[in-house]
């Protein structure tokens, strides 16, 4: 089975939730507990490893950077190892310009995307409703519905709410060229060993109905509710996985 690069993107992309504050002691050392709800998340880089069908294939690295105060820019950057830069020759670049509004709230201003065929760039009008740009070599004209978001800064929304202990259903999220409305299932608690040593996490699925892919999130706590490792199952079948490796406060 062959992996494209619209889903090795998509899972580094919309699986990820950004951190605030966040410390990892010793290898095998259980970390302290979250800290309080944040307001606004904290600058990070973030760093992954990815495996396709339980091969590893890359790593992928989250940034997240305050450009001007209550504004963001979040990217993701997917680097291919071994046989898979075939495929995937140069690194695969996503990025968010978002804000965070008077009420707390994340509100997305631009996102961008590369990929042959499923490059995306779009615009977001909170004034006039709308989500204007470019998606599959098409125009991209959208009614916004309240609290969209796109493929990167959903994470920030989700760690946010979290952080604030109001656990979220679902987002509207920019899906390529659609709104659509993706859900979010709380299920049981588990601690992973990672190279962060022990985490206590919780796990969450995320799923887009009519949908046969579903997200596996184990969200840590004690990192900001960062995950500690993801999963994009396709029918019950794991086909991408990304682990915790590193992760520095800016």
């Amino acid at each position: 089975m062959r992996v494209t690069r619209a889903e090795r993107a998509g899972l580094a992309a919309a699986v990820l939730a950004a951190a605030a504050t966040a410390y990892a002691g010793p290898a095998g050392q259980m970390l302290s507990q979250p800290s309080a709800a944040a307001s606004k998340p904290v600058p990070f880089v973030a760093t992954y490893t990815v495996a396709w069908h339980g091969i590893s294939a890359g790593s992928s690295t989250l940034e997240l950077s305050e450009t001007a105060p209550q504004l963001y820019l979040y990217t993701s950057t997917d680097s291919a190892w071994g046989i898979f830069r075939v495929a995937f020759p140069h690194p695969l670049r996503q990025s968010s310009r978002f804000r965070i509004s008077a009420g707390g709230e994340v509100q997305p201003l631009a996102f961008q995307a590369a990929g042959v065929g499923n490059a995306v760039t779009a615009q977001f009008d909170w004034k006039d409703g709308q989500v204007t740009g470019m998606a599959k070599g098409k125009l991209l004209d959208l009614k916004l519905q309240p609290g969209t978001q796109d493929p990167l800064s959903v994470q920030i929304a989700i760690m946010l709410k979290l952080q604030a202990q109001d656990a979220p259903a679902g987002f509207w999220m920019l899906n390529t060229d659609e709104i659509d409305r993706f859900q979010y299932v709380r299920h049981d608690e588990t601690t992973l060993d990672t190279p962060l040593g022990k985490l206590r996490t919780i796990l969450y699925t995320s799923h887009e109905p009519g949908s046969d892919k579903t997200t596996y999130l184990w969200l840590a706590p004690a990192l900001d509710y960062m995950p500690a490792r993801a999963e994009q199952r396709v029918k019950g079948s794991t086909q991408l996985s990304l682990q915790i490796s590193a992760f520095t406060r800016k």
